[in-house]
């Protein structure tokens, strides 16, 4: 949970948002572990049970107490503010791949939020028509002409593959604000850089608190749902397609959680 926060809002792939994919697409099919690039699938089954035991003893019932007791306009400056602090990754790899155009929305995003949005507090710039602008590095090895190698679910960080793994490590050692909580100034920036990976997890996973419910409670095997689904929407992310960004409370979804948006 917290290292898939850290790569992406820090981010890239948590394995709560991806299940909650599901609700929003086509019927799962199954596949066997050959044809879905699972050759490791016992010991992926192992940790995905271990980092779903750990979300719904730990990880959901703080979501659920955040969702209930915290005022929506406050968990909305919150999530605007946590997205804007993400900028700057998502700058660096619009400019790796060569999207110019897309890199200066997200430019132009970070200005106008970080001015006309009090810091972020307000999506000042979703005024302007300008849509956020996605991106970590495993999209940019992938648009690189990098394989994904074999599906694996990591402990705490969800699904992945090789590819995404070493973009997830970039995306953390690309962002400023790592490396200012690692500075030699501990004691003040090293609580921030905590707290902001604690909320960007929170934060992730309660849009997902009912979709991810429902999905368990109605697919056959939830592992190979989560499976089929992660690979799809990874897809469709480097291509670019996937569709709105943050959704409202309980509908549409999104990568992230546990993140990885």
């Amino acid at each position: 949970m917290i290292g898939s926060l850290l790569s992406r809002s820090l981010r890239r792939v948590g394995f709560g948002a991806l299940c909650a994919v599901a609700l929003s697409s086509a019927p799962a099919f199954a596949q066997d572990a050959d044809d879905a690039n699972d050759p490791i699938e016992p010991v992926n089954r192992a940790i995905f049970s271990f980092n779903m035991t750990l979300d719904r003893y730990a990880l959901a019932p703080v979501a659920s107490g955040y969702r209930d007791y915290i005022p929506a306009p406050a968990r909305s400056g919150v999530h605007n503010v946590l997205v804007n602090l993400r900028s700057p990754i998502d700058l660096l790899n619009t400019l790796l791949q060569g999207d110019f155009d897309r890199s200066l929305i997200v430019l132009k995003r970070f200005v106008v939020n970080s001015t006309a949005g009090i810091g972020g507090l307000i999506d000042a710039a979703a005024e302007t028509g300008d849509e956020r602008q996605e991106e970590d590095f495993g999209q940019t090895l992938a648009v690189w002409g990098v394989g994904e190698g074999p599906y694996l679910v990591l402990p705490l960080l969800g699904p992945s593959n090789p590819r995404d793994t070493v973009g997830l490590v970039a995306d953390i050692g690309s962002d400023p604000l790592f490396w200012l909580g690692m500075g030699s100034d501990w004691d003040a920036a090293g609580p921030l850089m905590w707290t902001r990976v604690g909320m960007t997890v929170i934060d992730n996973r309660v849009p997902l608190l009912g979709p991810l419910e429902e999905l368990e409670r109605t697919s056959v095997d939830y592992y190979v749902a989560v499976r089929d689904f992660v690979r799809q929407r990874r897809m469709l992310a480097i291509m670019n397609r996937s569709t709105a960004d943050r959704p409202e409370e309980g509908e549409g979804y999104r990568f992230s959680f546990s993140p990885q948006s």
